[in-house]
């Protein structure tokens, strides 16, 4: 195969290593990784063409547009679940992507509402509501829902108020070392 030689021909199907490489890529890397490491690389995009519906995937991640994305990857499901090496991890890799999806849809935003980002990921605003508590539990999110409006809350922390205290810090630490 193309850049990787021959060498894990013998191994490893082309097909494989971009699905398996485009799973895990996708259940790791931030958007910007993503665009230099596989979509914009000659040598991964070589990969991703013999798999179409794993570039796809990626392209439509990649592009926020995370019904098509999910819904692809749905139906991509049951033909990984075959797969005897990638099947024990599957459901851990697609809650990583969805996950991912989440907090990607969630970053830009002050609020969200929860009915249209639900419609985004094709699920209920109740459903959507457990996962991001969870999410905001696990430490993946800084926000804080309203459950009466249905908004999610993005916690930013006062950059001015950080500052204030680093540089107080730094001041109090300069007068200790100086005495």
């Amino acid at each position: 195969p193309f850049e990787l030689g021959n060498a894990y021909s013998e191994i490893m199907p082309a097909s494989d290593i971009a699905t398996f490489g485009g799973l895990c890529a996708l259940a790791s890397f931030d958007r910007s990784e993503l665009k230099s490491k596989l979509i914009d690389s000659a040598a991964f995009k070589n990969f991703l063409e013999l798999v179409p519906d794993v570039r796809d995937v990626i392209r439509d991640f990649h592009e926020s547009r995370y019904t098509t994305c999910l819904g692809t990857l749905e139906r991509l499901r049951e033909q990984l679940l075959l797969d005897i090496h990638l099947r024990p991890h599957v459901a851990a890799l697609y809650e990583q992507i969805r996950q991912r999806a989440l907090k990607q849809y969630a970053s830009p935003f002050l609020s969200v509402d929860l009915h249209r980002m639900a419609t985004a990921f094709n699920t209920t605003a109740a459903l959507l509501e457990k996962e991001l508590a969870q999410l905001i539990m696990d430490g993946g999110i800084q926000a804080r829902i309203d459950s009466h409006n249905k908004v999610l809350y993005a916690r930013r922390d006062n950059e001015r108020v950080a500052t204030f205290e680093k540089v107080l810090g730094v001041g109090k630490e300069f007068c200790m070392e100086t005495e």
